[in-house]
């Protein structure tokens, strides 16, 4: 091991995959996988088509083009409302994206009109989270240039949820995207195709049977590639499917709390540490800018994770049963923030087994 790895598990991903869009599938809806979290991975997006996934949906450009020059045979979804400066590559590349507001969607129009083609958008309603999102106020403002519109066809009304303010799809926010749903299908003059939520939350309203009637997109990922929501898992699904590795640097008896005047760390951060002795600490070759150590539970009774520095990971394993040597390999399972921390860094070697 030269560098820090995640390895990546493809068949319990494509399982995962599976069961959600068949589950999805029985209920009308259809399932768009979202790359984002493994920074676009062309290997995960065919794993996501190969598992039944309508489409493949990602927030950066520079993660689809690579797909398509990895041959990925696809619709493309932009997820993250394209910024002007790229609304250009955006209409070029993609099929459809998430648009919030009526400037956004005028840009896309003029692109369009140059270009000669038609483009799907997908128009976001502020349910509650207070990330992107039009207030139902705003909608009547957009009357008379959606009328205008020539080559942007609104194809449906979509929210996010959790991803901001953690607020979780409930019978009342529905129910809201519902209603803006038909307001929106008052000022364009034709049913609209798609009611779209996106989140891992959704999943257990989707199993259960609790999704209103009229959701038929779902945009999953890390329910896909985890198995789980935080560190909580779906029994119906599994969590063998993502591991980050390090090797050991240092392994030393030392104090528990250190010594000396206390300043804020490279982070921000002022540190404490609680005084339990004379501990069995352990240093692996990672940090920060590797990986979120909050984020890493590890597969190894006995090992608890301290904190980090951007290159170090400082870890008490007094109450492991088999004590680690310098050299040897920690395991870790990830949660999101831990998975994407690792898919972003150059540092971290990305292994799909």
């Amino acid at each position: 091991m030269k560098k820090p790895e995640m390895r990546i598990f493809c068949d319990p991903i494509y399982k995962n995959t599976r069961l959600i869009t068949e589950f999805a599938k029985n209920l009308g809806i259809s399932v768009w996988g979202v790359t984002k979290g493994l920074c676009g991975s062309h290997e995960i997006a065919r794993i996501f088509i190969e598992g039944g996934c309508a489409c493949i949906a990602d927030i950066r450009l520079d993660n689809i083009i690579k797909q398509q020059e990895f041959g990925i045979n696809a619709k493309f979804l932009l997820i993250r409302i394209p910024m002007p400066s790229e609304i250009a590559d955006a209409v070029r590349i993609t099929d459809s994206t998430l648009v919030s507001s009526i400037d956004t969607i005028l840009m896309i129009e003029q692109e369009c009109r140059m270009l000669k083609k038609n483009y799907d958008v997908i128009l976001m309603i502020e349910v509650g989270d207070l990330r992107e999102g039009l207030m139902e106020d705003a909608l009547f403002e957009t009357k008379d240039s959606i009328r205008q519109l020539e080559r942007v066809r609104i194809i449906g009304v979509g929210a996010s949820l959790s991803c901001f303010g953690g607020i979780l799809p409930s019978f009342e926010n529905i129910s809201h995207l519902i209603k803006c749903k038909k307001i929106v299908e008052e000022i364009t003059g034709y049913p609209l195709e798609k009611v779209s939520i996106g989140g891992t939350t959704c999943v257990p309203m989707l199993y259960d049977g609790f999704l209103h009637k009229e959701i038929n997109h779902l945009r999953i990922g890390s329910a896909m590639l985890r198995g789980s929501i935080a560190w909580k898992p779906f029994d119906w699904l599994r969590q063998d499917t993502i591991e980050f590795y390090a090797e050991w640097v240092e392994v030393a008896r030392k104090p528990s709390k250190p010594w000396g005047t206390v300043e804020l760390d490279a982070f921000g951060k002022t540190p404490y540490f609680d005084d339990i002795g004379i501990r069995l600490r352990g240093i692996l070759g990672a940090g920060r800018q590797d990986i979120f150590p909050e984020g890493l539970r590890s597969v190894s009774p006995g090992l608890k994770v301290l904190g980090a520095s951007s290159d170090h990971l400082v870890c008490d394993i007094e109450e492991m049963a088999n004590r680690p040597k310098v050299g040897e390999v920690a395991a870790f399972r990830v949660n999101y923030a831990a998975m994407m921390t690792a898919a972003t860094s150059p540092y971290v070697e990305k292994i799909y087994c």
